[in-house]
């Protein structure tokens, strides 16, 4: 019994060690391909020839690939289960006195969750109204933990959609969030542009929405590259907690 138990917890220790050497390889090599992501989203120039715009992006969506199946091996997470937390986001509603009188949350074929009124309001009628104490806002990441990281970080304190983009992967990251009713239910994937597959942003080529989705796709990857590099970096607590979520999927 003593030599099996000890066999036992060897195998445990050499397993131990090779899924850290594992992980670690895996953020070498994620490490280097941010670093291209950052180089080529860094060095673009604006031309007025679509065709390069295109090759460009196929070039970082080539690298964004790589990334998000090697932070898939990594960071395997459930499926989202929104519908199943319908009841306990309707709960947390009512518990900080939202009103919901003639709507519900409905299931819409083709556009999954949404709001369906339960009776007929006159034009102009008040329908909802969401008390501020519920809104997850940038005045809430600056009053966090996050402020540490908010305090040095230019790109932070010019853009709140991005400061606001962190603080909900933060509250994401924490079981006891005041906000994870809401959290639960957000949806895994939007039908934005940045979730656009090449043939269907090939689509948009006739459009002078082409362009500007390839700005946006680029602005958006070269972020990602900028955070992934501070977080695994600068030595401020917060961030070891985003460290693990902090993902090309999870930041778009």
């Amino acid at each position: 019994m003593g030599r099996k138990s000890q066999s036992k917890q060897g195998s445990k220790k050499n397993s131990g060690k090779e899924n850290n050497k594992f992980t670690q390889q895996r953020r070498k090599e994620l490490a280097v391909l941010v670093d291209k992501v950052l180089r080529l989203t860094s060095i673009f120039q604006a031309s007025t020839s679509v065709t390069k715009s295109w090759e460009h992006h196929l070039e970082i969506e080539a690298l964004i690939k790589e990334i998000t199946n090697l932070e898939v091996s990594q960071h395997k997470s459930g499926h989202n289960q929104r519908k199943l937390n319908v009841d306990k986001y309707l709960k947390w509603l009512t518990e900080n006195e939202v009103p919901l009188d003639g709507i519900e949350i409905a299931e819409f074929e083709g556009y999954e969750l949404g709001l369906k009124a339960t009776k007929d309001f006159k034009e102009g009628a008040l329908i909802l109204t969401v008390p501020s104490k519920v809104m997850l806002t940038e005045n809430n990441a600056k009053e966090s933990e996050l402020a540490s990281f908010i305090n040095v970080d230019p790109l932070l304190q010019n853009m709140p959609n991005i400061t606001l983009a962190l603080f909900l992967l933060l509250e994401k990251n924490n079981p006891d969030s005041f906000w994870k009713p809401y959290i639960d239910i957000l949806p895994e994937k939007y039908s934005t542009i940045l979730y656009f597959n090449t043939e269907e942003l090939l689509e948009l080529k006739p459009s002078p929405v082409f362009d500007s989705s390839l700005k946006l796709y680029r602005s958006i990857a070269r972020q990602y590259a900028y955070f992934y590099n501070k977080i695994h970096s600068l030595d401020i607590p917060v961030l070891k907690k985003i460290q693990e979520i902090f993902t090309y999927s999870n930041y778009r």
